[in-house]
């Protein structure tokens, strides 16, 4: 033995900021902070953690990223902005009022297909008759 604690493993289930939510395992959660200055963690990326030693308090400490099977992220001229990983759909809810963007949902689409990931566009404020029947075309 090596003397040091084990990784553990967990999920990111929210990120705010450079704190991280992961879940264990057996479904408890606790606020878990990446190792180092940057955070590169995602909502649904696995990682292996360790808890915080004896009377440092509850927070873990983000040792390691997996694999990820794909990446969910928004790209302008300036940066690229990670959302969510390892996801097997993505839902893009658009509005029939106010008129939607045809662009913003080309680039969810793109994005959704260059990462494989089922992309499933589903059209809100059906009681908006007007509205709703123009945003389908009809």
């Amino acid at each position: 033995m090596n003397g040091r604690p084990a990784l553990l493993p967990g999920l990111v289930v929210a990120t705010y900021g450079r704190h991280c939510m992961v879940e264990r395992p057996d479904g408890t959660r606790l606020i878990c902070h990446p190792r180092g200055k940057k955070s590169t963690a995602v909502v649904g990326d696995s990682v292996q953690w360790l808890p915080a030693a004896a009377g440092q308090g509850e927070d873990g400490t983000i040792e390691k990223l997996q694999p990820r099977r794909n990446l969910f992220y928004r790209q302008d001229e300036i940066r690229t902005k990670s959302f969510a990983a390892n996801l097997d759909q993505v839902l893009i809810l658009i509005a029939a009022e106010p008129e939607f963007s045809e662009t913003q949902l080309s680039r969810a689409l793109i994005a959704a297909e260059a990462e494989r990931i089922t992309p499933l566009i589903v059209l809100n404020k059906q009681d908006l008759t007007v509205p709703f029947e123009r945003a389908w075309g009809w």
